[in-house]
């Protein structure tokens, strides 16, 4: 069963406390009182009970539960109170938020709810998208490579003289190389097809034309010179087995179903709903949107009728 995101861990602490407000109840033990307000107990525990998992290991210890009383509640408390003075607590645009953020949240969890069934995955259809879909899960053909890269032409026919005559291929790449490339032999590393950027993509299909280890290239030619290279190790491409991309495929399916399920009860919903818009004032708003400059006109009830 997919674990849901509590929608609270993903607004602003303010517009939270905003619309659940101070709930009190009848008989709760007051914890704290700021003034004329009380905060109890068990609006405490819940408050902490919403925390995310890592905010709940950080209230494990006493002294971090006084601090958290202290320096989140009661500040909260105290600057809120502050802001209701000021009649913050009324602002309509305030009050629009919370009334948007209410009817996502109650959306979200009735969708949920309602629909939590119809993502669930069976096994043989992980196994059917795995058959189907095997592409997304192999991994790409792999070399190991070493390279002698040198900058001018002479200093290139230098070196495939001595390579000719059997000279070690590390050797000659420690000696001539340029930039980092002089370390370790001129170990490139391993590359997947399609890794390198574009300006190496001659470098890229010379590297991957190679068949068996220690076979050498013909001099490839890039903005960064004159490039030799040797392979040194091949892997093929590889399915990835189903146990390693299960979870992967069963979130990808869960999500398809989910949607799939939403965007069908959506239109259903609304098909069953009495819908009417009102089209003149559409028009009339339209017409405002794309005429900015001019004055807005507001219908009187008698209009709007019509």
């Amino acid at each position: 069963m997919r674990k849901r995101v509590p929608i609270f861990f993903l607004l602003s602490p303010w517009l939270i406390y905003l619309f659940l407000g101070c709930q009190k109840g009848i008989g709760e033990k007051e914890l704290v009182r700021v003034n004329d307000v009380s905060i109890s107990l068990e609006e405490f525990r819940e408050i902490t009970e919403r925390q995310s998992l890592e905010g709940k290991l950080r209230l494990l210890k006493e002294k971090d539960r006084r601090d958290f009383l202290e320096n989140y509640l009661i500040t909260r408390e105290v600057l809120y109170q502050e802001a209701a003075k000021k009649g913050y607590d009324e602002n309509r645009q305030i009050m629009g938020k919370i009334e948007d953020i209410k009817r996502a949240m109650v959306i979200e969890a009735f969708l949920e709810d309602t629909l939590n069934k119809r993502g669930d995955v069976s096994d043989d259809e992980v196994q059917r998208y795995y058959k189907e879909h095997k592409d997304l899960f192999t991994e790409p053909e792999e070399i190991k490579i070493r390279q002698i890269i040198v900058e001018s032409g002479p200093i290139l026919q230098e070196v495939l003289m001595k390579l000719s005559r059997g000279e070690s291929f590390e050797k000659l790449a420690s000696t001539y190389n340029v930039g980092k490339y002089r370390e370790d032999g001129g170990n490139f590393g391993s590359i997947k097809r399609g890794q390198l950027s574009a300006v190496l993509a001659q470098f890229e299909e010379a590297a991957f034309s190679l068949r068996n280890k220690g076979e050498i290239s013909e001099v490839v030619k890039t903005p960064f010179g004159y490039h030799i290279i040797r392979l040194d190790d091949k892997r093929g491409t590889a399915l990835k087995p189903l146990g390693l991309v299960k979870e992967r495929i069963l979130l990808v399916l869960q999500s398809e179903k989910r949607q799939a399920a939403r965007t069908a009860y959506v239109k259903e919903a609304k098909a069953k709903a009495k819908i009417s818009i009102n089209e003149k004032l559409w028009a009339e708003e339209e017409k405002q949107e794309l005429n900015p400059g001019e004055e807005k006109k507001t219908l009187n009830p008698e209009e709007e009728k019509r």
